[in-house]
């Protein structure tokens, strides 16, 4: 009896019910992943109050200190007694960077800082939310008035460094104008992997920098250079930045995995399709995958209390399946 799951995965019952996963591939791996938009997208930017320096357009070196440039933005002077509370009440339309307070003392006009005795503070404001003191909304407006707090706006001369930037900023700032920008990747451990565009590449090294920095954890970002082997199911890849090593750490679905990223297919999104399939199996059932890979399938089925048979061409993954099995103490479960 065959039961058809998904577009290209296969369940087969036998009457001895043991349960065999098959996959069907293309070169390309099109019938797997129907769609190559990045994971990690960011979202749309308050582009607006960022206007780059027209000396980094172009740049294929990472200057960090090109990027500073001091902005106007609209602020708000809030008593420090009522500060949190009102704070709390204006954070949709409070000015939101990496690395920025959107509190900050009051200066003179001479641009020293106040010798009010700290009275007041400013809170910052997002300027595509604020341009005037009749944009508030009737819940903020609301607010300023319950506590008291005069609607007024001024003006702010805010620093903003590449460290207050964003990285779709940085690289829409870099690369040619009118050309498609990336920030986004797939992450597999310590390992961001992107997949550039031609009008991209020159800027390649500077682009892996920015995902670097503007992204905790990851410490290696790769470009896949070729595409997917038909046989054994890898690729070739470049190291735009950061360190070399490919060995990535992954826990998917409570399971911890380790593999060489270079030498085997690791795809990140199919990490619900893997949890979907074996929440079919029930304790007991007997599983042969003979695309066993690392053990995606395989090694959540062992756990469940299945008996597994598994195989795979490639020795690489293999020997990684091996190795992932003891890892999760179940490879007296695998044959």
């Amino acid at each position: 009896q065959c039961r058809i799951i998904k577009d290209h995965f296969s369940v087969y019952k036998l009457p001895t019910t043991p349960l065999f996963i098959t996959r069907d591939f293309s070169p390309d791996c099109s019938s797997v992943v129907h769609s190559q938009k990045a994971m990690t997208d960011q979202p749309q930017t308050d582009l607006g109050l960022y206007k780059p320096p027209q000396t980094v357009r172009g740049m294929t070196e990472l200057d960090r200190a090109a990027f500073s440039q001091t902005v106007s933005v609209p602020a708000i002077r809030i008593p420090t007694i009522i500060l949190n509370k009102v704070v709390k009440s204006l954070k949709k339309v409070a000015l939101q960077r990496p690395g920025l307070k959107r509190v900050v003392e009051e200066h003179n006009e001479d641009g020293n800082k106040d010798s009010s005795k700290g009275e007041h503070r400013l809170l910052l404001l997002d300027p595509n939310s604020i341009t005037s003191a009749d944009s508030f909304g009737s819940e903020e407006a609301e607010a300023l008035k319950a506590y008291g707090v005069a609607q007024e706006i001024q003006k702010y001369q805010l620093k903003l460094t590449y460290e207050n930037l964003k990285s779709e900023e940085i690289l829409r700032a870099v690369l040619p104008e009118g050309q498609d920008v990336t920030s986004g990747f797939s992450r597999v451990g310590h390992i961001a992997h992107m997949n550039l565009r031609d009008h991209q590449l020159p800027y390649r090294k500077l682009i892996g920098q920015v995902i670097i920095d503007k992204n905790p954890g990851v410490t290696c970002v790769v470009n896949k250079t070729n595409t997917i082997d038909s046989t054994y199911r890898n690729f070739q890849m470049e190291v735009l930045a950061g360190e070399s090593n490919m060995v990535a750490k992954v826990r998917e679905n409570g399971v911890l995995y380790e593999f060489d990223f270079s030498l085997v297919y690791w795809n990140p999104r199919l990490s619900t399709e893997h949890e979907r399939i074996v929440s079919l199996l029930q304790r007991g059932d007997t599983v042969v995958d003979v695309f066993a890979g690392v053990g995606p399938f395989v090694i959540p089925a062992a756990r469940r209390g299945c008996e597994v048979v598994a195989n795979d061409l490639n020795l690489e993954y293999f020997c990684w399946l091996q190795h992932n099995a003891k890892l999760n103490k179940v490879d007296r479960k695998i044959t």
